[in-house]
């Protein structure tokens, strides 16, 4: 990615002023803005699994640095790392404890990470301030079939590589019937499946697995129904990571099941949206999947509602959908003419017909993610990035 494309955005962290404590923060993909509050025991780094703080990289040394704590301090070691360790970008000698200070910018390779003490400063007002842009992770989740997830992913992700500029990727994690290989006209090769026999999954490696669609790439998912039992939750955590690193935009195309694979795609996204149709069964399940991401401390700014298929004849009228939601959310129209050329025709019906609603209704959400004013008709309820963001 480009200097000019680094914008990092971080989550608001809220830290008790009892409880003042030292933190690395990401400041790269794909650790973008997330903290690693540190002990005051060893805090260990590196590309093997088990550090505390993993960076699966093949740049990165499996066991690159040590953090230690003594006399109320943290004092950084690089341990002989083949490619060392930077401070403000400044190599720093191995095997040499280095006190690290607030605000300390700390490199890892291309790896970036930020310490900050909170006795010093507010985490969130240090951080703000550091106006870098990283990859977003997005990810489509229905607790029903036959949303239509997969025609949205594959046209959104399209979308935003066009209106970005910037790279776009999907992961296929319908793990047992995922159909970006087939909406994107691809061939049967390499999957998630083969991805997951590797030693290690990192941002190099992944790249031979990816498969090129129309302005975007895709991870497939398995080949085989019996394949999607032996993809993880550790799987799933290093795929995304690794995507992060290569790709602007990841959009995670996912299964229905609640699963623990599902619950770490929904941990690490930046923006969930929960999709379903304008149907009493769908709203009702919607509406019980909102309650689960409100038990696990979701905000409403990381958690979105769509409705597809909205203005179907006998459906849910939108101001009931709203009433049971007691919330607001986006639609997309129902438009089978349009939508069949994705689902059954292998062609984006955002560049067979631009201007139809449903085309309208994915460049407002592309916009939307993209933080952009998108020259297209106002309407729907989605609001900027930085409202979803927090800011």
């Amino acid at each position: 990615m480009s200097d000019q494309s680094k914008k990092t955005v971080f989550r608001k962290v809220v830290v008790p002023a009892e409880e003042k404590k030292k933190y690395l923060v990401g400041n790269t993909p794909p650790f973008l803005g997330r903290p690693y509050e540190l002990p005051t025991t060893d805090f260990t780094i590196g590309r093997e699994d088990g550090r505390d703080l993993q960076i699966p990289n093949d740049m990165v040394s499996r066991h690159h640095a040590t953090i230690t704590f003594q006399d109320g301090k943290h004092f950084i070691t690089d341990n002989e790392s083949s490619n060392g360790t930077a401070i403000n970008g400044k190599p720093i000698p191995p095997r040499q404890p280095i006190q690290l200070n607030h605000t300390d910018v700390i490199k890892f390779d291309v790896f970036e990470f930020i310490y900050v003490d909170s006795a010093r400063a507010d985490l969130w007002e240090t951080l703000k301030p550091l106006s870098r842009e990283g990859a977003q992770l997005i990810t489509l989740y229905s607790p029903k079939g036959g949303a239509g997830l997969t025609s949205i992913a594959v046209n959104l992700a399209h979308t935003l590589a066009n209106m970005s500029g910037k790279n776009v990727a999907i992961a296929d994690f319908n793990l047992r019937f995922g159909d970006v290989l087939t909406y994107s006209v691809g061939k049967v090769g390499l999957s998630i499946h083969e991805l997951i026999q590797e030693a290690e999954i990192t941002g190099e490696r992944i790249t031979k697995y990816l498969q090129k669609g129309p302005g975007y790439s895709y991870l497939p998912a398995p080949n085989k129904t019996e394949y999607a039992e032996l993809v993880k939750a550790e799987h799933a955590r290093k795929v995304l990571w690794s995507l992060e690193a290569n790709h602007d935009f990841v959009i995670v195309d996912l299964k229905n099941e609640i699963d623990d694979v599902s619950l770490t795609a929904w941990e690490i996204s930046n923006l969930i949206y929960v999709v379903g149709k304008p149907e009493i069964g769908q709203i009702l399940a919607t509406k019980k999947i909102l309650e689960i991401m409100h038990q696990l401390k979701y905000p409403e700014t990381k958690v979105k509602v769509l409705i597809n298929m909205i203005g179907r004849e006998g459906t849910v009228p939108a101001e009931q959908i709203k009433n049971l939601l007691k919330r607001d959310f986006g639609t997309l129209p129902f438009a089978p003419e349009d939508a069949v050329l994705t689902s059954n025709g292998g062609q984006l019906y955002v560049k067979e017909r631009p201007d139809c609603g449903l085309s309208q209704g994915i460049k407002r959400l592309a916009a939307d993610i993209c933080g952009q004013k998108a020259e297209i008709p106002e309407g729907g309820i989605f609001s900027k990035l930085k409202a979803i963001l927090g800011f």
